[in-house]
This record gives structure tokens, sequence and C-alpha cells, in this order.
């Protein structure tokens, strides 16, 4: 029987320090197959468990995704909200998608580490020659009633004549074109 919700776990058992869980709990507090579960006590699954069992707050109208911007935005048109979803590989961390509505934008902006203006990034991106490494590059959005948040589209440091410098700026591009919309 699984320790966490009582159904039978047949032959696919998942142990952990003291008990035993099922398949489907085994998704949920092992987000989505991301991490392993036999260094953790029941107590800690419990906490993961009500953490990620919850549902995600849709709204009363739901989210349907129309459009995409790569893997850091989702947006739904019809009912004017956009959705920031977890991208572990990016990140590093697993988090739990985000959604609000585009009247929740304030405001918006690109920045890189080092802090370089938008015409020397452009200035970078077209001319691959040069050679800047760029730590880190995000778009920060600015929300009501929920702060700032980072899209990252630079985890790690590149070069700046580099394909993935260019791919990514063009990724930042589409990003602040589809908030340009939004606003």
């Amino acid at each position: 029987m699984c320790d966490l919700c009582g159904k039978k776990t047949g032959w696919r058992a998942f142990h952990c320090q003291d008990g035993v869980i099922c398949k489907d709990c085994y998704k949920i507090v092992s987000n989505h197959y991301t991490t392993t579960v036999t260094g953790k006590t029941l107590a800690e699954l419990r906490k993961d468990y009500r953490q990620n069992a919850a549902p995600l707050d849709l709204g009363e109208d739901g989210f349907l995704t129309s459009r995409k911007v790569g893997g850091f935005l989702l947006l739904d048109e019809t009912r004017r909200k956009f959705c920031i979803p977890s991208n572990r590989r990016i990140t590093g961390q697993v988090a739990r998608p985000e959604i609000y509505r585009y009247e929740d934008l304030t405001g918006y902006m690109l920045a890189c580490e080092p802090s370089l203006p938008p015409e020397r990034l452009e200035e970078l991106a077209a001319n691959p020659r040069e050679t800047v490494v760029i730590d880190r590059m995000v778009v920060r959005l600015r929300l009501k009633n929920a702060g700032v948040r980072e899209l990252i589209v630079i985890p790690s440091p590149v070069r700046s004549s580099s394909f993935a410098f260019r791919r990514a700026y063009r990724a930042a591009g589409q990003i602040l074109r589809e908030l340009e919309e939004i606003c």
C-alpha cells in the first residue's frame, strides 16, 4: 500500500527512507521524474505532495495556449492571459508555472551582465567578429502584486560571437515584441 495516498502499489513500489509510494505519487513528489525519493522521509514527501498536487490556479475562465514564444512564454489571447512556464533546463530549478492577466504586466526590460545598452547588444548580434562575454541575459517583468519575475534567456556565460548568443538574442527580441503587444 502507498504510504501517501493509500492505493495499492502493485509491482511498481518506490522506496523512501521510511516507507513506499505508488507510481502516481512518485510522479508528483519527484517533480515529473526529475528527482529521486530514496533519501527523503515520508514527512518530506507528504509536504512535497501537498505542495505539488494542488491544481494550478487557472482562474475562473481557464487558460488555453494560443501562441508560444519559445519555452519562455505562453499566451492565451482570447482570455488575455500569459503564462511563465517552468523551464528546468534554463533555471536549474523546478517551479510551478505562473499565470497572469495582461493587465498585471506593468513593465519589462532586457537586462544582461555585464550591463550593456540595447544598441550595443544589437551591434554584438550583428557583428560576430567582435567578442564580449555575456554572463547572463534576462527579460525582467514587473507585475502588479507579484513583484519582478525573470525570463532567463542566457543562464551561463557565452561569447557574443557564438551562435548561442545570437539565437538567445533573437529569442529575447521575440519576447520583447510580444510584451509590447500585451502592453
